[in-house]
């Protein structure tokens, strides 16, 4: 008997199991961090037999490196006309976006730092997928600020960047609640633009 006329429009079933693999992936990684992950443990959560889960990733690394695409947010780049507000916005997005995908306990993207570190496979793929595109953005903000006046043009524009990711990862890392206030973020920006902006430089 036919009964595909019955069948009701959904996912395809592959593509079904691929959201199901990748999904239980990452519960067991913001449970157990990356290091402990295991193949047999993917197969338990996620209903999917061993083999099946082979055949899509054969090791380990290439299925955590799609997890990172599939757990990855879209990122919007703010335009509010102002360089300090959308740096605001931009971080506080970015936290959202973190809290979203590993949870607001900090053991959780601790344990992921510290489980991609030693694979260069991972490390390159993280930062593909997270760190250039926060650092575009980074950029294309501060290159507006320069470009309507509100930044100095001698400005090193990377440089400026890593110390930006840098103290945002350090107290994300180390400072979890500090971060997670809403008035460390705009602190922590009007700092910065206390130091790069053309009001201080027109006081010199």
């Amino acid at each position: 008997m036919d009964t595909s006329r019955n069948r009701k429009p959904g996912r395809p079933r592959k593509e079904q199991t691929d959201q199901n693999i990748l999904q239980a992936a990452r519960e067991l990684m913001l449970e157990n961090g990356v290091q402990s992950f295991s193949m047999d443990a993917l197969a338990l959560r996620s209903g999917v037999s061993k083999p099946t889960i082979y055949r899509r990733w054969p090791t380990k690394e290439q299925l955590l490196t799609d997890l990172f695409g599939h757990v990855s947010t879209q990122m919007t780049i703010p335009d509010s006309g102002h360089a300090l507000e959308d740096l605001r916005l931009l971080l506080t997005g970015m936290l959202d976006g973190i809290h979203q995908n590993f949870g607001t306990q900090p053991h959780s993207i601790r344990r992921f730092i510290a489980g991609i570190i030693d694979s260069e496979q991972l490390i390159a793929q993280y930062k593909k997928q997270f760190i250039a595109p926060r650092r575009l953005a980074y950029a294309e903000i501060i290159k507006r600020g320069i470009d309507r006046g509100e930044i100095r043009s001698d400005v090193h524009v990377d440089l400026l960047v890593d110390l930006i990711g840098g103290a945002y990862l350090y107290c994300l890392l180390f400072k979890p609640d500090t971060v997670a206030s809403g008035d460390w973020l705009g602190e922590a920006c009007q700092l910065l633009m206390q130091g790069i902006g053309i009001a201080k430089a027109a006081h010199e």
